[in-house]
């Protein structure tokens, strides 16, 4: 897989694991982004056909040795949910993820159906499912009623481990570790963010600071993002990079005050 394919399917992965709840709305600002930056092939190759066809007969038989065969693991599924790591994990969560409802619509798809959105794959539908050119399953924007009960579940457990001053949302997004700092970001409710820091070397379950009201903006159609918090006059910006190069931690937190930069630190996200 190019650098290109494994960056977008980086940015394919954060829309499944911040927004599936809004996933038509997402999806339909990625397909217009992409259609205009990168034009959309109208035509798919006999090559890319044939590997679509092959994969929707998998599904019409209900072969699950042949689907999980094709999947691009890990899997990424909403945080908390674990991630699909392999075959072996697959199987087990097999019907949890592609219920009868997902399997029909896959099964039941015409090649009319599927379209190729540049360098970015190729897609079923406005992004419920994204294959390669040569068919493997690289991001199922899908979730069955099951698995929404499954994440409830452990978006609860969640709070649960958590001191009572942070339970109060409606799901994390992140949870990631700098040099020096745990921080993680909950949605508190739709479009509302919350900041909660320790001080890696202070074992302690209250966190240091917590930082209400966040601004979520995007940089481009890359899909890298920032969240800024303000508070007492300093500035805590924490950059998610989708894209980069191979050096580019996963995350960036600014700390600043009155544009002077007072902290720079990479971080790494920890999913499960």
């Amino acid at each position: 897989m190019s650098n290109l394919r494994k960056a977008d399917k980086r940015l394919r992965q954060y829309f499944t694991t911040i927004t599936m709840k809004a996933t038509c709305i997402v999806t339909a600002l990625l397909i217009i982004t992409a259609i205009t930056a990168l034009g959309q092939n109208s035509e798919l190759k006999k090559e890319q056909i044939q590997s679509i066809q092959k994969l929707v007969n998998s599904f019409k038989a209900n072969n699950k040795t042949k689907i999980v065969d094709v999947i691009d693991y890990p899997l990424r599924r909403e945080y908390p949910l674990k991630d699909v790591k392999d075959k072996n994990d697959f199987l087990q969560r097999f019907d949890d993820i592609f219920d009868r409802q997902f399997i029909d619509r896959v099964a039941e798809s015409k090649i009319s159906d599927w379209s190729e959105v540049g360098w970015r794959g190729i897609m079923l539908d406005n992004g419920t499912l994204w294959i390669d050119d040569n068919g493997k399953i690289m991001t199922v924007n899908y979730q069955s009623p099951k698995e929404k009960q499954l994440l409830a579940y452990a978006i609860q457990a969640d709070k649960n481990q958590l001191p009572k001053s942070l339970q109060n949302f409606e799901k994390p997004l992140y949870l990631l570790f700098t040099k020096n700092y745990k921080i993680r970001i909950d949605e508190k409710s739709e479009g509302i963010y919350r900041y909660a820091a320790w001080k890696i070397k202070k074992q302690k379950s209250e966190p240091d600071i917590i930082i209400e009201n966040g601004v979520l903006e995007f940089q481009g159609s890359g899909g890298n993002h920032t969240i800024t918090f303000k508070n007492d006059g300093y500035t805590y910006t924490v950059s998610i990079n989708e894209l980069g190069t191979v050096d580019t931690p996963d995350a960036t937190l600014e700390v600043s005050k009155q544009e002077k930069i007072l902290l720079t630190e990479g971080g790494k996200i920890k999913r499960n």
